[in-house]
């Protein structure tokens, strides 16, 4: 999810900068629970995958859309909160969309193997990665809109695990996929922790 931050030095002189008033905004708190949102989902999704030994393609394929569909909401929410630019809020706002669509997909059985299962599955978490990625690249929001970058590398490294490796067993998905979500769930929920609850941002 994203962080609204601001430098620390805009932080401690407010009045250097003319024309900008520093408040403390609901943007920081929402942020910050979404985050939280979605690390219990994740990790509560991925030990469902591991405890329950999933039986059917059916099954694994609605718990995964619903985790898909419940972080593009996620990130929907924190979008709309945010002050970065029009550029990276349509961005995030096409990512976190396209993977409540998938997540849909996924859970009402359109992906009925377990190989599509994967692949669909592994484009969601690149999907998302990848946008959160590119949305720091730009100098525009550096400084307002960060992602925690361990918490991107995970992402996008288990998407291209999952579309890239050739899972034999709907069992061995569902243990491979349980483990990356609560692996990332723990990352998730370490990053959110790191945020300080009081995040300050500059209106015009």
């Amino acid at each position: 999810m994203a962080q609204l931050e601001t430098p620390r030095d805009e932080v401690r002189h407010p009045l250097d900068r003319p024309g900008v008033r520093m408040v403390a905004g609901p943007g920081g708190a929402l942020t910050r629970a979404t985050m939280l949102a979605g690390s219990l989902i994740s990790a509560t999704v991925g030990g469902v995958l591991i405890v329950a030994h999933v039986r059917t393609v059916t099954v694994a394929g609605a718990l995964f859309g619903v985790h898909m569909a419940v972080q593009g909401v996620l990130q929907l929410l924190a979008v709309h909160e945010s002050r970065a630019s029009v550029a990276v809020r349509w961005l995030l706002s096409a990512g976190g969309l396209a993977a409540l669509l998938l997540g849909a997909a996924l859970f009402h059985g359109w992906a009925d193997t377990v190989f599509l299962l994967g692949v669909w599955t592994g484009c969601g978490w690149l999907l998302r990665g990848l946008t959160m990625a590119v949305s720091v690249t730009s100098p525009s929001v550096s400084h307002v809109f960060v992602y925690d970058d361990l918490l991107n590398a995970v992402i996008v490294s288990a998407g291209l695990l999952m579309t890239a490796f050739p899972f034999s067993s709907l069992g061995q998905l569902a243990d491979v996929g349980g483990s990356v979500l609560m692996a990332t769930g723990a990352v998730e929920a370490v990053a959110a922790a790191r945020r300080h609850p009081r995040t300050l941002r500059a209106i015009d």
